[in-house]
């Protein structure tokens, strides 16, 4: 078991290492985003205050608020961009025949997939994540006690992993119709709508939808509900710091169960 387990590490740490010196290869695109992203994550924040400017608040949530729902989403969409971005692009390797060499090789399948491409860029979108939630934290004096920092961590791994279970259910369809694109950016839109205002702006049939089915509520805006003492439309017993994670958790497993049933209708259409 430790053989194993230090086997697998080593392997991670060999494409993590590689994945990186790739990217630093070309500098200046690295550059590039230091420039792109921070202007879409602050144009975000410029857009809800323009918003509130206008309409005061939406649904009782003002600026502050709204806000800090938008920069706890970033956190767990930072995460997923650097562990999980294979996940978006498995119709291509299904398409070119690179998913063939996942398959021959005596290794658990989606760990290669995910460990093929660390994305260091990543951490980019992180970083102007972080500055936004000590703004927003600021903003709505949210406490930095050990209790809501174990909170906050907890919710933050549960949104990477309900995040990161979305796409790969997506990308799994890929193995049964070679193409999943369309749907990677529809729900990279999707996200970007639902993790940034309140849930309950939306009929209950989206609320319910969100809350049960596709559990995108549960990255942001429950957990910020709590935290700020706002109403959230449902009432959740027990804390978003054990749903989240826990839901996650769940959803996960699900999406692997789809991942693995996909892989044995996988027919190779690459050349």
């Amino acid at each position: 078991m430790v053989s194993t387990v230090r086997h697998y590490y080593s392997v991670a740490y060999c494409f993590a290492r590689l994945a990186i010196q790739r990217q630093l290869e070309y500098p200046l695109f690295l550059v590039s985003w230091f420039l792109m992203i921070p202007i879409a994550y602050f144009s975000g924040l410029w857009m809800l205050k323009i918003i509130t400017d206008r309409f005061q608040s939406l649904n009782g949530w003002d600026f502050s608020q709204l806000a800090f729902i938008y920069s706890l989403g970033q956190f767990s969409h930072g995460l997923l961009v650097v562990f999980f971005i294979t996940t978006w692009y498995i119709d291509g390797m299904v398409i070119n025949g690179e998913f063939d060499r996942l398959l021959l090789r005596p290794m658990n399948v989606f760990f290669q997939l995910v460990v093929s491409y660390v994305n260091f860029i990543g951490i980019v979108d992180l970083l102007p994540g972080t500055i936004l939630f000590i703004y927003a934290s600021h903003l709505v004096s949210f406490e930095w006690s050990f209790l809501n920092i174990l909170k906050l961590i907890l919710i933050v791994i549960g949104g990477t992993l309900i995040r990161a279970a979305l796409f790969i259910c997506l990308s799994s369809v890929s193995f049964w119709t070679k193409r999943s694109t369309s749907l990677i950016g529809f729900t990279l839109n999707l996200l970007e709508r639902t993790t940034m205002y309140p849930l309950n702006i939306y009929p209950i049939v989206l609320q319910m939808l969100f809350t049960f089915l596709i559990p995108i509520g549960f990255i942001s805006f429950y957990p910020a509900s709590e935290f700020l003492g706002q109403s959230s439309g449902f009432h959740i017993p027990l804390s978003m710091a054990l749903w989240t994670p826990v839901v996650g958790v769940i959803f996960y497993l699900i999406s692997q169960l789809i991942f693995n049933l996909g892989m044995r209708k996988y027919e190779s259409a690459g050349s």
